[in-house]
């Protein structure tokens, strides 16, 4: 690069200084005379300090040249350059939605029911409702809104696998009560439905809203053992998973009007199997299938297990009670295993299970099944 101006000015004062110092120092050789002399010696000092200030001059010229070639300084960013907002920030660049054929696309696309795929949480995004990849009722009502609008074809809307069943209040009457409700997955569709036990004309059902119809299921309590709407209360009280298939299991506690407050208490179960609640019956007999759970006054245990026995999931119902007199009696320790298939326990005959009498394991086993509401 160049010397600046300030460097050129330096640069002509050193030239200057160091002319006239030669020059002076040459004209010294021939002339004697003392005055001369004197004259002479009062020059070659004042020469003398011209030449140091020549010479701090060159060692600011030096610097300036230095300075002079040194790489240029790196420019200082804009304040708010492209692409960040005022604190510094990379701003958001608006996506660009897709374009009119794409949609069409994506509305025509071939869905099945309650199936999860990534399309159809492309879909759900689309149409504005809960992009949990499940197609079910709500995604279907608002997909079959958004292709009439458009008017494109319903080719590819899953029919709704089964018709609802009656409005119960048009099937048998106005509900008269309705206990507090749970949510549990009854079919297995990854979204929780709102179950409930209400009663209607002096008799329980137990009801369901499922996404699998969109629609509530009912079935009437029934009159297991020695039980009725009368003189028991029924409550929803949690889901099971026993044969880990993703559809759950509805408890149903039964609380007697009369009698001991606390203790054991009657539980049977439901499940929503073909398009219907259904209750879980014993192979051996056809009945509802009565599980105890808890413990009595004089001490008697009941309670359930989840196990898997040769990579099969199964439920294990222990019962822990006296046999023989009051003051004369031993404990029986019975577990039975339990397979669900479809609507019915089935027993599970096998040596890690058997049903003798046996001493009670201590400590006692507990409750060990997963519980969801």
């Amino acid at each position: 690069m160049g010397c600046s101006m300030s460097c050129s000015r330096k640069l002509k004062t050193v030239g200057l200084v160091l002319f006239f110092a030669a020059a002076l120092l040459t004209s010294c050789g021939g002339d004697s005379n003392s005055n001369l002399e004197m004259s002479l010696r009062a020059q070659l000092a004042e020469t003398q300090s011209q030449l140091e200030q020549a010479q701090d001059l060159i060692v600011e010229l030096q610097a300036d040249l230095a300075a002079s070639e040194s790489p240029a300084e790196t420019p200082t960013p804009d304040i708010n350059p492209e692409g960040e907002d005022e604190e510094g920030q990379a701003s958001e660049v608006p996506a660009e939605g897709p374009n009119e054929e794409e949609i069409d696309s994506l509305l025509t696309g071939t869905y099945l029911w309650l199936q999860q795929s990534d399309e159809t949480v492309l879909l759900q995004e689309y149409l504005g409702v809960d992009a949990d990849g499940w197609y079910g009722s709500g995604t279907r009502a608002a997909h079959v809104a958004a292709l009439e609008e458009r008017d494109l074809p319903l080719t590819g809307v899953p029919e709704i696998p089964c018709t609802a069943q009656e409005p119960i209040e048009e099937a048998i009457g106005a509900i008269e009560s309705t206990s507090d409700p749970i949510a549990i997955d009854l079919d297995g569709d990854g979204v929780s439905d709102e179950v409930s036990i209400v009663v209607v004309g002096g008799n329980a059902y137990v009801t369901a809203f499922t996404s699998y119809n969109g629609a509530i299921s009912w079935i009437e309590f029934g009159t297991w053992d020695t039980y009725s709407t009368s003189n028991a209360a029924y409550t929803p009280e949690f889901g099971t998973d026993i044969n880990e298939d993703g559809s759950h299991e509805l408890w149903v506690k039964i609380t007697p009007f009369e009698g001991p407050a606390g203790g054991v208490k009657t539980h049977f179960v439901y499940i929503f199997v073909d398009c219907g609640l259904q209750v879980v019956t014993d192979t051996a007999n056809g009945n509802a299938y009565p599980f105890f759970r808890g413990n009595t006054v004089s001490g008697e245990t009941y309670y359930i297990r989840c196990v898997t026995h040769e990579e099969e999931s199964l439920l294990v119902y222990h019962e822990d009670y006296r046999i023989g007199e009051p003051d004369d009696f031993v404990w029986a320790y019975v577990p039975t295993a339990l397979r669900l298939t479809g609507a019915s326990m089935e027993e599970v005959i096998s040596s890690v299970f058997e049903d003798d009498i046996a001493p009670a394991p201590n400590p006692l086993p507990t409750d060990s099944c997963t519980k969801y509401s």
